[in-house]
């Protein structure tokens, strides 16, 4: 645990503020009635539905936004980290003085209360699940997408104001946040990520389908 909390130090993640925060039109604090926009019956959707609810009626969605988009980015971006929430031989009070070396202070109530029934019920590795989905309800209160291209070659600046032109094109009201990757493998091409939708137009899928075609097909 000290090797840890060691590395992380020195990766200089103890700030919880280190990443952009939302990109957000307007900042959103509570809803009518307090229930997320949607409802996902997982038990990362379940805790991120309470959490929803929590941080509404405390008129605190925006500030629980930033501390979920926090550790969504922590994971993606540490390797220790997501090490250290995979660790299911840590006991609760090491957890907790790891996630207090964080900067516990830093987060919201509702956010804290979250960390300590995770621990409690030791699903502290279903945190980036949690996190992601509650992004997820917050970006449609707030009309906004965030969305993956993957391109087999980088995309030129006009290419991209292409792609971008024809997402907001039905969608004027919606903000997009467009992340751009490259895999050689897909061809030729895009493929297209948006949460738990999967658009795929590379030329790899149409490879592919042609060999099934083609393997149906007895001479």
């Amino acid at each position: 645990m000290q090797v840890i909390r060691k590395h992380l130090a020195q990766k200089g993640l103890f700030n919880p503020f280190l990443f952009n925060r939302f990109s957000t039109q307007q900042d959103i604090t509570s809803v009518p009635g307090d229930k997320p926009p949607a409802i996902e019956d997982s038990i990362h959707g379940k805790y991120a539905g309470v959490l929803f609810s929590s941080a509404s009626s405390n008129k605190s969605l925006n500030k629980v936004a930033e501390d979920m988009k926090y550790f969504n980015q922590l994971y993606k971006e540490s390797e220790v980290f997501k090490s250290f929430l995979n660790n299911v031989s840590l006991k609760r009070n090491q957890q907790r003085d790891i996630i207090s070396a964080l900067g516990k202070t830093n987060f919201n109530p509702a956010t804290n209360n979250l960390l300590e029934t995770l621990i409690e019920n030791k699903r502290l590795d279903s945190l980036p699940k949690i996190a992601e989905k509650y992004m997820d309800y917050y970006r449609i209160l707030n009309k906004q997408e965030s969305i993956t291209i993957i391109s087999a070659q980088e995309l030129t600046a006009a290419e991209k104001q292409k792609v971008e032109q024809g997402l907001k094109k039905g969608n004027a009201n919606v903000q997009f946040t467009v992340v751009y990757q490259v895999d050689p493998a897909i061809l030729g091409g895009l493929q297209m990520y948006s949460g738990n939708n999967f658009l795929d137009c590379s030329l790899l899928s149409r490879v592919n389908k042609l060999k099934t075609e083609i393997a149906k097909i007895s001479f």
